[in-house]
């Protein structure tokens, strides 16, 4: 008769090593050349070139879109990305990785003295591979955002220690520079953290003696108002936020997509807990009514505090508790201004939800036992696998210092150009032979002459998602400021108009000119702009009241 395989017993270093090495499937592709395709386009490279240029105290972020320290990605990943001796591609991708890392280590850290090194390790990997974490780095390219839930577990562990263990004088420090970085990596997001940790403070700890509490709340609170002054005043946010509730659904749906959130049932991102946590937590609440009363009587108000948690965060980003994001907070702000997005609290209820699955191995320690401590394993990694793998984009050929113009209005800018050049569109016609339309390079084929087909070409890369399909016009401009000649049409030949456009993609777009034959001499411009055809309203451009951006012909 085989003999009965005791639980499995971790060491130290073992969980360690495990908790830096598993979250390797969700780092790998950071190494893979070129950069991800996000929301974010190409706006933290330009930003991390320009600090990188011009390091200094005081710098905030301003290329292509405005800083809001409220809602946008904080300073800490810029200044982090500054300091280091590389690209700005590869310092992105360096920040990012360290934000996966530390996230792991820091929750199995929090963790382990409660669920013990293995439940603390399954709870980190299902942080680790939380579908919302993996679309904040990979599909929207939030890597401010992304570091914040790096930083996340630490700055918890930093103040439930001291409250814990009564050493709160001199560890109380650890907490307040956790909480100061915290904030200066997602501000708003700091904000709703601080609520958390109240909570859990006033819950789990409160037996114990009320002035580390205080305490550590108080350091919190001055940490979060120096990360505040340090980062400068909010702006309002460009986005509806009333309009981005999730539906119940969305929180359990596989479905996974690169596009922008949008108003409504249909949207372009995935918005599941994560089918292997949601899975662990069933198999948590079903052994918790198993267990012993009296064994868990002393620590069960945590399971309990972490589960309705869950709930609460679940419900708030349905559309049944509008009327708590309209709570004032101060005189022309509301809860709602604290985020950008409801679907943000996600993170907050992953954390809960990786809590709640390692708890399962802390209640039975049959699930140590090795082949099915083994298995569990697997399945969190392979529950997320298939989304590791984002849109690859090339920014080399495209990566100036800043973009050459950009639409939209200052703290919402839509689009950008990334690049242009002119070339002439000749017949291919060699020994009686129709070889088509040949595109030369307008400096090799020299001045226009009467009805060449002079041709625009461009590289757009758009930030915001387009409510209504635009339209691109395109004025040849003499001298003396006449229009000359004229394009006017859909984006590619209206086969993809910009309602459909992704932020962050590449749009290669080509705008024939037919040179007139009575056109007085040059130099000549090109005015590029796009416009709503039933409004006939521009789209704005910053440096240019009249909607466009003028182009030198050469």
């Amino acid at each position: 008769m085989p003999a009965v395989q005791s639980p499995l017993r971790l060491s130290t270093a073992v969980s360690v090593g495990l908790a830096l090495i598993l979250p390797i499937f969700a780092v790998a592709p950071l190494f893979y050349p070129g950069y991800f395709q996000a929301h974010s386009g190409f706006v933290p490279l330009w930003n991390v070139a320009d600090l990188q240029a011009n390091l200094r105290l005081g710098w905030l972020p301003h290329l292509a879109t405005q800083f809001d320290p409220l809602r946008s990605d904080g300073l800490l990943a810029y200044y982090l990305a500054g300091i280091l001796p590389f690209s700005p591609v590869v310092s992105i991708k360096v920040v990012l990785g360290l934000a996966w890392l530390l996230g792991s280590v820091g929750l199995w850290l929090w963790l382990k003295g409660w669920l013990g090194q293995p439940g603390a390790l399954v709870a980190a990997l299902v942080y680790t591979y939380l579908p919302y974490r993996i679309a904040t780095v990979y599909v929207r390219g939030a890597w401010g955002e992304a570091l914040f839930w790096g930083l996340l577990p630490w700055a918890y562990l930093a103040t439930t220690y001291p409250v814990a263990s009564f050493r709160w004088p001199p560890a109380l420090m650890g907490a307040v520079i956790f909480w100061l970085l915290l904030g200066l990596s997602q501000l708003g997001l700091t904000g709703w953290a601080f609520i958390f940790i109240i909570t859990l403070l006033l819950v789990v700890h409160l037996r114990q003696s009320l002035w580390p509490i205080l305490a550590a709340l108080l350091g919190i609170a001055v940490a979060v108002l120096l990360s505040f002054l340090l980062s400068g005043p909010p702006s309002l946010s460009p986005v509806t936020f009333v309009d981005h509730f999730l539906y119940p659904f969305q929180l359990v749906s596989a479905y996974w997509g690169f596009g922008p959130s949008q108003p409504g049932w249909n949207d372009g991102l995935s918005f599941q807990l994560g089918v292997a946590g949601v899975g662990l937590i069933i198999i948590t609440i079903v052994l918790w009514q198993r267990v012993d009363q009296q064994w868990v009587s002393r620590t069960d108000r945590r399971l309990m505090f972490f589960l309705i948690i869950l709930i609460v965060l679940t419900l708030l980003q349905l559309g049944v508790a509008v009327f708590v994001w309209h709570i004032p907070l101060w005189p022309g702000y509301t809860l709602a201004d604290t985020l950008t997005f409801p679907w943000q609290l996600l993170g907050f209820a992953g954390l809960c939800l990786a809590v709640l699955a390692g708890a399962a191995l802390w209640l039975d320690d049959q699930l140590l036992r090795l082949p099915l401590f083994g298995a569990m394993i697997i399945v969190i990694v392979l529950s997320s696998y298939p989304y590791l793998s984002p849109q690859f984009i090339q920014p080399a050929p495209y990566l100036a210092p800043e973009p050459q113009t950009q639409w939209g209005e200052d703290a919402s800018t839509q689009l950008t150009l990334l690049a242009h050049n002119f070339s002439v569109l000749t017949s291919g016609q060699t020994a009686g032979l129709n070889l088509g339309q040949t595109k030369i390079p307008l400096a090799v084929h020299g001045p226009l002459q009467a009805n060449d087909t002079l041709q625009l070409n461009v590289v757009w890369q758009p930030l915001q998602p387009f409510a209504a399909g635009l339209k691109v016009f395109v004025h040849l401009v003499d001298p003396a400021g006449n229009v000359v000649a004229q394009y006017d049409g859909q984006p590619q030949s209206g086969e993809y108009p910009t309602s459909q456009w992704i932020p962050g993609e590449l749009i290669a777009d080509s705008y024939p000119i037919l040179f007139p034959a009575d056109a007085p001499p040059g130099p000549y411009r090109v005015f590029l702009g796009l416009y709503d055809e039933a409004t006939l309203a521009r789209l704005p451009v910053p440096t240019n009241s009249e909607g466009g951006v003028m182009l030198d012909v050469e």
